[in-house]
């Protein structure tokens, strides 16, 4: 492959990422996506390094991942923006040598730049593994806190690798301390860039958001926010149009953070919450929110959230004030069993008189907090054989609340709930559920009728729909998250539920949110301000 040349008066971050479409131009896609390489865009690459706090004159970077240098080049552009002069020590890895001869092209461009401009600059490409080549620092982190003996950094950044890792890969079985499942390999780049740091350091990396939330996560995120103080976090509203050469669906985040001792108390201070429609950075929001406010304790477990207004830390406010869970309560979050493809001989797509056969119910059966059955869709089957390989597939014909697993991005909500009632499908002992559609049951009987509609008016509400937002960005809705959700206690839920029951027999317009609040007792200025927020957002 041929190397570019730098041209005169192109600046640093411009060369890298020339060097970068080079690399892409002649690596496919289906090359790259294996590694996990995708590239940061000029404009994320200097939004990122301006957050870093750089007011020293001695430092020591890392740049781990660092692809052509993108980051390391838009961190010298802004050394050389500044009067002060420094002393710079840069160390890269770049696992990919075909990668790292052009990493070494930027960084020997940023050395002539800022040389040539009186600052001191020496650099290193490692070309190892950078998990397996620094698992150690991490299980000697102890030792590490405020030693001199080792080489510690002031900044780091990065845009890691994305990709999800056999648990019996060498980098999985390396920080196997910190697995939950199946980890990302970009979270074991935090947690080693983490260890790395210096207290009082601070590091910068653009990653999915799935660590904020994920099962998978669970352990890494309780060491990482007892680690760190998390000081910006920056969302995109267009999850497609952040890399440039990649098409990335999941969501993104940039996230800053300062490496704290033990025995910081990370909850208290302040960070900000950034929002802009794509990398562009135009018409940015911000929030300022407290420290305490950041992290949410549910089932055991922490979650990192992320409101985008400040109705939704209100929200938060309100939600946290509610010290049950469904587990709490005696129910039940379970995934429908029947998987399509597993099952596919077994499916039926008409009627048969030869065949014993029950309702399939898929998301597209939930209609207006109810189970419209039969409704084909899509040429889907709308039922399944009755036979000694389906029987442990199927479910018995009660009482439950059933939750969409997945939504677009453009849905105006994330979470759709429906009562599918016994007394409706009385000419069947036995009903399947796809794969796609979560259920509710209680742990020991049958939900009651108002349990049902509480418990569905509850997950219908914009509050929770914010409230879920903050804690997931995805468009799947796991059972594990619908477990972790707060809710109010039975008393209340079913007084819900009966209304919502009455006000369906009598109204066929529904304000699920105007119930709740009155009789939760939260402020109807609360639900106004959601209305016109929704409302506003849908002009």
């Amino acid at each position: 492959m041929e190397t570019l040349e730098r041209e005169k008066q192109e600046g640093l971050v411009e060369y890298a990422d020339r060097l970068s479409e080079l690399y892409t131009s002649n690596h496919s896609a289906k090359v790259r996506k294996p590694k996990g390489q995708f590239f940061t865009p000029k404009q994320v690459s200097r939004y990122m390094v301006n957050l870093l706090d750089v007011n020293i004159d001695k430092i020591r970077l890392l740049d781990p991942g660092a692809g052509t240098g993108i980051l390391t080049a838009a961190f010298c552009e802004r050394i050389l923006s500044s009067d002060k002069i420094v002393d710079l020590t840069i160390d890269t890895y770049e696992y990919d040598p075909n990668l790292s001869r052009l990493l070494r092209n930027t960084l020997e461009s940023c050395k002539i730049d800022l040389e040539a401009k009186g600052h001191r600059v020496e650099y290193s490409i490692n070309e190892s593994d950078f998990v397996l080549h620094n698992n150690g620092h991490f299980y000697d982190c102890d030792s590490l806190w405020g030693s001199n003996d080792n080489i510690l950094y002031d900044f780091v950044i990065s845009n890691p690798p994305y990709y999800k890792l056999n648990k019996n890969a060498p980098q999985s079985i390396a920080m196997m301390q910190l697995n939950s499942g199946q980890p990302n390999i970009y979270t074991l780049f935090m947690a080693l860039a983490t260890s790395l740091l210096k207290i009082n350091g601070e590091m910068v990396f653009i990653t999915p958001r799935s660590f904020c939330s994920g099962l998978y996560y669970k352990k890494f995120r309780e060491w990482f926010i007892n680690s760190v103080h998390i000081k910006d976090i920056h969302i995109f509203e267009s999850r497609d149009k952040i890399f440039d050469r990649d098409s990335v669906l999941q969501e993104n985040v940039i996230v800053k953070s300062k490496k704290t001792n033990k025995t910081t108390d990370q909850r208290h201070g302040g960070l900000t919450i950034s929002i802009s429609e794509d990398k562009d950075f135009n018409k940015i929001r911000k929030i300022d929110m407290k420290t305490s406010d950041l992290i949410s304790h549910s089932n055991g477990e922490n979650f990192i959230r992320i409101p985008t207004s400040h109705i939704s830390i209100d929200v938060m406010s309100i939600i946290d004030s509610w010290t049950d869970t469904l587990t709490s309560l005696g129910f039940e979050v379970s995934t429908g069993p029947v998987v399509p493809f597993r099952a596919e001989k077994y499916l039926l797509y008409e009627s048969s008189e030869t065949m014993q056969s029950v309702p399939l119910l898929w998301m597209h059966n939930m209609q207006n907090m109810g189970v419209v059955w039969p409704l084909k869709k899509n040429r889907k089957p709308y039922a399944i054989c009755i036979c000694d390989k389906t029987i442990p597939l199927l479910l018995p014909v009660r009482n439950y609340v059933l939750v969409n697993r997945f939504s677009s991005k453009e849905q105006k909500r994330r979470l759709y709930a429906s009562v599918f009632l016994e007394s409706h499908f009385d000419n069947s002992k036995v009903i399947g559920i796809e794969n796609h559609v979560n259920y509710i049951r209680k742990s020991d009987g049958n939900l009651t009728i108002y349990e049902a509609f509480g418990i569905a008016g509850i997950l219908n509400t914009k509050i929770i729909d914010i409230y879920f937002r903050s804690l997931n960005g995805n468009t799947q809705v796991n059972a594990t998250d619908i477990r972790n959700l707060p809710f109010p206690n039975i008393d209340d839920l079913r007084k819900i539920g009966h209304t919502i029951c009455d006000a369906r027999i009598h109204s066929n317009i529904l304000d699920i949110d105007d119930f709740v609040a009155e009789i939760l007792e939260i402020k109807p200025e609360i639900i106004r301000r959601l209305k016109k927020e929704h409302y506003e957002q849908d002009q």
